[in-house]
């Protein structure tokens, strides 16, 4: 056993899929999980995503050696400040927030002495939420950002190997870098997939094929979800609008002056940077995640 007890705060899709990942490699002595809904709880432990459930989560941490809190952004910090002085010893507290920055600074004033925090985001999931859709390969292959503030320490190591045995590739990134970089590549996509949607008259959408479909499916996800990411990266969301805006532009201006040639070389060029980096993958993990 590697990690001893695991105790998850939030067992959904990203969590579930934690335990799952965890328990199928025979990494952890016991996973806890924690929820507010007894019958999703239930639905957890059936599907082996945790051993046990548990709705009180000053109770469930106090035994745990790996605390893992894979909430919705906006709960990650009151559910740390609730469940910290119920640690045990030496135990590890982590995330898997989709920012960081805030959540990084704010659990860090909080965090005892003997207690080590160390933020994270697996770059994994879907617009789909809840337990039933986790999976124990979720996170095979794919990204996840470490942000740690202390580099030396043994909690570090910990989650860096958690991690690794869950097959994922590890980055480390200062919680700002991790923000900024996220604001481009996750935030700013989910935002132009709604406003793709929004910008099409509803009875217009039917008419939509695979291409419509796969450029917004993101926007699907849950909205609360997103409006909480929204507000936690604010300023380097709206820096990135402002950059596509800029693109935009550009492209509506070649549009006008009907200058075909510089269209071309837009649509090259975005061809060439996104099948430099997609395509290569499809072709290393056999996935295209």
């Amino acid at each position: 056993m590697q990690f001893g007890t695991v105790c998850i705060i939030g067992p959904g899709l990203i969590g579930g899929s934690i335990g799952l990942g965890l328990k199928k490699r025979n990494l952890v002595k016991t996973v806890i999980g924690v929820g507010h809904r007894a019958s999703s709880l239930e639905t957890a432990v059936k599907m082996h995503a945790i051993d046990t459930g548990m709705l009180h989560p000053e109770e469930a941490v106090k035994n745990a050696d790996i605390v893992i809190l894979a909430t919705s952004v906006n709960q990650i910090i009151d559910t740390a400040k609730k469940i910290i002085p119920f640690m045990k010893n030496n135990s590890v507290l982590t995330d898997v927030g989709s920012t960081k920055y805030y959540i990084v600074q704010q659990i860090t004033h909080t965090i005892r002495k003997d207690i080590t925090f160390v933020g994270a985001h697996p770059i994994a999931g879907s617009e789909q939420r809840g337990v039933e859709f986790a999976s124990p390969d979720l996170f095979v292959g794919c990204n996840c950002i470490i942000t740690p503030l202390n580099k030396n320490s043994k909690g570090l190591e910990t989650i860096s190997s958690l991690w690794q045995l869950l097959e994922a590739k590890i980055i480390y990134l200062s919680p700002e870098q991790h923000d900024e970089i996220l604001a481009y590549v996750s935030h700013l996509p989910h935002l132009i997939a709604s406003c793709l949607v929004n910008s099409i008259k509803q009875e217009h959408v039917v008419y939509g094929a695979s291409g419509l479909r796969d450029t917004t499916r993101v926007a699907s996800g849950d909205a609360e979800l997103w409006i909480n990411i929204f507000d936690q990266n604010r300023d380097n969301v709206i820096k990135s609008i402002d950059q596509f805006m800029v693109e935009l532009a550009a492209f509506r201006s070649d549009l006008q002056k009907k200058d075909n040639t510089l269209l071309l070389d837009r649509l090259k060029k975005a061809k060439l940077s996104r099948d430099t980096v997609f395509h290569n993958n499809h072709k290393n993990q056999g996935i295209n995640k």
